[in-house]
């Protein structure tokens, strides 16, 4: 018997009004986040998304 897995691409996100921590999942790496417009779950401050380099 094998065992099965899938890549997840996660986004950390920290609302720069409340510092509220959140994450985003995405299935595939070219997802590019920054194109649209989120609302923080705990505030409702709705803004874009500026994505920091990647962690190695």
């Amino acid at each position: 018997m094998t065992f099965s897995a899938h890549l997840e691409y996660l986004f950390h996100i920290t609302c720069d009004e409340c510092k509220f921590y959140w994450t985003y999942a995405a299935m595939e790496k070219r997802f590019d986040i920054t194109k649209r417009k989120y609302n923080c779950p705990n505030c409702g401050h709705k803004d874009t998304i500026k994505l920091n380099d990647e962690v190695q």
